[in-house]
């Protein structure tokens, strides 16, 4: 675990809400390394810092992990072997195969970008809840390339997909050409293959699907097959976003 500010150390403790914590650290109840500590700047690390309330030691509860996995065209998402096509496992570090994880959702298998994996089964499944919809992201290459018009249809929920209309999305064009054009949907549903299936519903089709982001995480300039831990700000964003407590 990277090192966390003291009142985030603390909350993680258990010991009660950021301002909570703070309180406490002002009183003079906590100490660091045998020393009072009042500085709410002060980060800690969990690995080396030993931290006290009152004289008795505290430490964080077990927190899952969240990874940021750019998954390449060509890749079931699935942490199963299905077949002979490739799939997440090949994509792990051998120690992160030994790990129980789920995927946040799914991408096809012929769309690329960011998926999440996580060890909390929780948050996972609190991030995919219906109750709690979490904007996604996507680039998506289409032909031909859509008007003005097909845009605000696709952003207003003017589409019915399985005898339902689609919530409405956050739809901009990026750039077009003669034949193609590239556009931004974010999207705070996942039906299945739910984007393709829109543009179709328009008559046009996707060459491309990219996700860029879920939620507050971006896939930023992480490479096709590689993978990243979520920051510690990152986890606690998911959690606060997700409704799932610890």
């Amino acid at each position: 675990m990277e090192p966390l500010r003291i009142n985030r150390f603390l909350a993680r403790c258990g010991l009660g809400s950021r301002r909570a914590v703070e309180a406490l650290v002002r009183a003079g109840r906590v100490a660091v390394n045998g020393e009072l500590e009042s500085d709410l700047s002060r980060r800690i690390d969990p690995e080396t810092d030993l931290v006290t309330l009152d004289g008795n030691e505290v430490r964080p509860a077990e927190v899952g992990r969240v990874l940021l996995l750019h998954k390449p065209t060509g890749v079931v998402s699935s942490l199963v072997r299905q077949d002979q096509r490739p799939c997440l496992l090949d994509l792990l570090p051998e120690e992160q195969r030994r790990t129980r994880l789920f995927h946040v959702g799914r991408l096809d298998h012929d769309s690329s970008g960011l998926l999440l994996l996580s060890d909390d089964g929780d948050l996972a499944q609190a991030l995919l809840h219906p109750s709690r919809p979490v904007w996604k992201v996507y680039q998506l290459h289409v032909k031909p390339p859509l008007d003005e018009t097909v845009l605000q249809r696709l952003a207003d929920g003017g589409i019915e997909l399985d005898g339902r209309p689609v919530a409405a999305a956050r739809v901009k064009g990026l750039d077009s050409g003669p034949r193609h054009g590239r556009i931004e949907i974010a999207l705070r549903e996942g039906r299945n293959r739910q984007l393709r299936r829109m543009v179709e519903a328009v008559d046009a089709r996707v060459v491309s699907l990219h996700r860029t982001a879920f939620g507050p995480l971006e896939l930023g300039d992480l490479p096709a097959g590689a993978l990243r831990e979520a920051r510690a700000d990152e986890y606690d964003r998911l959690r606060e976003i997700s409704g799932s407590q610890r």
